[in-house]
């Protein structure tokens, strides 16, 4: 007969080392899906700013086109009058305070070339970006469009 002392004697639940591998794995799934997490919100963010860039540009072009904006290089010009998507912060226009460069949400630039073979071709070219002050990664869209020349056309006419 076996004595008392000998029995082994079952316990039916987890020794502290299963719990701290159970918790230690937890935790690295955790750290896994808050990782993807994190680079999803950061690409639809990316994805967000992209498609309002390109709505912008044209926009632009086709104020450009209809004579609003005048048909003239610029550079780094502040866009105004917008609706900003991403920070409730900002009213309905562009620009809270036009001294301060950091209110500003978009740029545009508009760069005009002749067309190599033809003289009645201008190539118009509108990018559109980020303020790099307001944001660590702006995003940039870049137009092209080839349009008549329509001052030629005039000219001629003259």
């Amino acid at each position: 007969m076996i004595s008392r002392s000998e029995k082994i004697i079952r316990r039916n639940g987890l020794t502290i080392i299963e719990v701290m591998i159970s918790l230690v794995i937890l935790g690295g799934c955790l750290a896994v899906i808050g990782e993807v997490a994190r680079l999803a919100f950061r690409n639809a963010r990316e994805s967000r700013d992209m498609t309002q860039a390109e709505l912008l540009a044209e926009n632009i072009l086709a104020k450009v086109r209809l004579g609003i904006i005048e048909m003239k290089p610029v550079s780094n010009t502040p866009i105004t009058n917008q609706t900003s998507t991403y920070n409730d912060t900002i009213e309905d226009t562009g620009v809270i305070n036009e001294n301060d460069s950091n209110d500003v949400l978009w740029l545009y630039s508009i760069d005009i070339t002749n067309v190599e073979d033809s003289d009645k071709l201008i190539e118009i070219g509108i990018t559109v970006t980020q303020n790099p002050d307001r944001t660590t990664h702006p995003v940039k869209c870049y137009l092209l469009r080839w349009i008549i020349d329509e001052t030629e056309n005039t000219t001629d006419q003259n």
